[in-house]
């Protein structure tokens, strides 16, 4: 599996939203005469901020707000006039020339809404997503998805903790670029970094009788590539990876490349221990 999103393309829509809503303008759009936005939005148990948000039909969803709640980003592109936004392994895209809505590259029957540079779809295009459960009234929608799982929460707790931005990686990327042995994980959760950065969260759950000789070993030759390039490749950064951590406890294990490397294993800690 593969997954899409970096901080570069939410930023370039921060300043760009706004464009795709003068396009939109040109074709007509039924958008509800409510002042503000009703509807209450929960994502993985929490309440999102709607205040300011322009006004939509019911059930209707602003797809900016929930694609960076859920850690996953959006951006416009103006030469073909169309949003994309990120959820995991999957992406909508919204076309602005009649609001047509891609979920991948499936066209869905319902159209998009926009509004004062909000792009609204209804509910029932994110519960097309993989792993998304959408529940929704007239007043309320509530969504689960992938990210609602502890261990992924817990390595975003980790990064965001430690002021770290990376991508998630998966099974055949740790194994075939990485050589995790990745054979030796019920779970595992991974995140690593651009070129200009050594940060890297990983933490997981071994298999019983794990071999956990080959997965420190693998572990350690990743960190020792990490120094060898930043011994004289933006060598600030060395310190970060000479303190790396693996931590094996009660069958959970935690690699960490990163600032604040005391917290993050206190944090791995405090899950493993909730973990029974």
């Amino acid at each position: 599996m593969k997954k899409l999103g970096t901080a570069a393309l939410t930023l370039a829509l921060t300043g760009a939203l706004a464009l795709p809503a003068f396009a939109a303008e040109e074709t007509p759009v039924l958008i509800s005469a409510k002042v503000g936005y009703t509807t209450a939005i929960t994502l993985n148990g929490e309440t999102l901020d709607t205040a300011g948000i322009p006004a939509a039909s019911d059930s209707m969803l602003p797809l900016r707000l929930l694609a960076e709640a859920d850690h996953g980003s959006a951006y416009w592109d103006e030469s073909s006039n169309e949003s994309w936004f990120t959820f995991g392994g999957d992406r909508i895209t919204v076309s602005f020339a009649d609001n047509s809505i891609f979920v991948n590259d499936e066209q869905v029957k319902t159209k998009a809404e926009v509004n004062a540079g909000v792009t609204y779809v209804p509910a029932s295009v994110l519960a097309m997503l993989d792993g998304y459960t959408v529940t929704s009234d007239a007043n309320a929608v509530t969504i689960t998805t992938p990210n609602n799982d502890p261990m992924v929460k817990l390595a975003y707790s980790i990064m965001e903790n430690s002021e770290m931005f990376g991508s998630r990686a998966y099974e055949d990327t740790l194994a075939d670029a990485y050589k995790i042995p990745v054979d030796q994980f019920e779970q595992i959760v991974a995140f690593f970094p651009m070129i200009t950065s050594p940060d890297t969260v990983i933490v997981g759950k071994l298999v019983e009788g794990a071999d956990e000789k080959a997965v420190t070993d693998a572990l350690e030759a990743y960190r020792q590539s990490q120094e060898d390039t930043f011994s004289w490749y933006l060598s600030q950064h060395l310190p970060k990876v000479q303190d790396a951590r693996t931590v094996i406890e009660n069958g959970y294990l935690l690699f960490f490349i990163g600032e604040n490397a005391d917290q993050a294993e206190e944090l791995f800690h405090t899950y493993v221990e909730a973990q029974g």
